[in-house]
């Protein structure tokens, strides 16, 4: 396969397929509401976008969207600062995956290339920091570390 052919064809057939495909995410941290404990869930979107001149692939984070249905606890209780319960949605371009070409044609070549680039995608999410911002009790925002327990295409 000419290298030429390799990017077009991981363009046409691979980008286009997770462009509107959410991913759902877990988090290890849970939230506490009315005395009991919420999972805390997001969709993330993805775009892929091809560089011909570098010869690579590069996923990104689109969007994060989500709500945490209750409060999280920050830090010591001696501090008494949490997050409070709100939804989330960033309009981000956070760069998590980058691939070259040899990388394209070897996804190109598995029987099934979408399943398998798709568990590209949900690897380099699990093994991501990424960090949103949210509100406090204090009424200031803060970083928080999303801490990904899981992630799976919807």
């Amino acid at each position: 396969m000419q290298l030429m052919d390799i990017i077009k064809e991981f363009d046409s057939r691979i980008s286009p397929k997770f462009q509107t495909l959410p991913i759902k995410i877990s988090c290890y941290s849970t939230a506490i509401g009315g005395h009991r404990e919420y999972s805390i869930d997001f969709d993330f979107f993805t775009n892929t976008k091809i560089n011909t001149y570098a010869q690579e692939a590069n996923t990104y984070i689109t969007s994060i969207q989500g709500k945490i249905p209750g409060t999280i606890d920050l830090g010591h209780q001696d501090n008494a600062l949490w997050i409070v319960p709100q939804s989330v949605h960033i309009e981000c371009s956070y760069k998590l995956l980058c691939i070259d070409r040899n990388d394209m044609k070897r996804i190109l070549q598995h029987p099934q290339p979408i399943l398998h680039y798709s568990e590209w995608v949900v690897d380099a999410i699990k093994h991501a920091n990424i960090l949103v911002d949210v509100k406090t009790n204090k009424n200031t925002i803060t970083e928080w570390p999303l801490g990904i327990k899981s992630a799976a295409f919807l």
